[in-house]
């Protein structure tokens, strides 16, 4: 994940099918609150790759282990 590529449009948050995503409370800096896993939830990304067709600034992809 980028987060100085976010704009914090939220349709990566929206589209997570397990929920694991969230926008910031802080500013990238563009100014937006930008996207990010929520705290402990990294192992319930189930690597379906939907943030990332979604993103439009291909700010957030997924690296595989």
């Amino acid at each position: 994940m980028e987060r100085d590529m976010c704009k914090g449009c939220g349709l990566c948050v929206a589209m997570c099918p397990v929920k694991m995503l969230r926008l910031s409370r802080e500013v990238n800096s563009m100014g937006y609150n930008y996207a990010e896993v929520k705290p402990g939830e990294e192992d319930r990304c189930i690597a379906c790759r939907i943030c990332e067709m979604y993103c439009p600034d291909l700010a957030i992809w997924i690296e595989e282990v």
